[in-house]
């Protein structure tokens, strides 16, 4: 009888474990400024979101960026698809936001984004503060896809995740 019941017993622990991991993650919350002089909350955003860490120094973000703005405008309307950009240059060596500026305009985008120099929000998401870092947060605020770190294949992925989207 005490056998059955330390079977059980871990039966029941295991299950929990596994429920917890298959539980989606909620997208941590934020208030930055935007390059345009605003706050913008993340418990204002409506929608889907793609939430994109990026900074000016990086060169897998310069190839990235152009094919998210894409995706925002494929499927902006038909799954409620906003992309959140969020720069992590801090104000060492000149202003954070003139970086991301010239860096911007050397790629011909014309986009808002915020300004996270402190990095806080990034150590929310990404306590390893690396980057690409990508989320598609879905309208409920779960993360339902991310990736940190630049791969072949982390825009076609997204895509499918983006198209799962209600």
């Amino acid at each position: 009888m005490h056998h059955r019941l330390i079977t059980i017993a871990s039966l029941l622990i295991i299950t929990a474990f596994v429920c917890a991991a298959h539980a989606a993650q909620k997208a941590p919350g934020f208030a930055l400024m935007s390059n345009r002089g605003e706050y913008v909350f993340k418990s204002k955003l409506t929608g889907n979101l793609i939430v994109a860490f990026w900074a000016s120094y990086c060169k897998p973000c310069k190839k990235e960026m152009p094919v998210l703005i894409e995706l925002e405008k494929k499927y902006g309307k038909t799954k409620n698809l906003k992309l959140v950009f969020i720069n992590i240059d801090d104000n060492t060596n000149g202003s954070a936001r003139d970086k991301a500026d010239t860096m911007l305009k050397d790629l011909s985008i014309e986009h808002e984004y915020l300004l996270d120099s402190f990095q806080v929000t990034i150590m929310k998401y990404n306590p390893g503060k690396s980057v690409p870092a990508t989320y598609l947060v879905n309208r409920k605020g779960d993360i339902v896809f991310y990736e940190v770190g630049a791969h072949p294949d982390t825009l076609d992925r997204l895509e499918k995740a983006i198209n799962q989207l209600r």
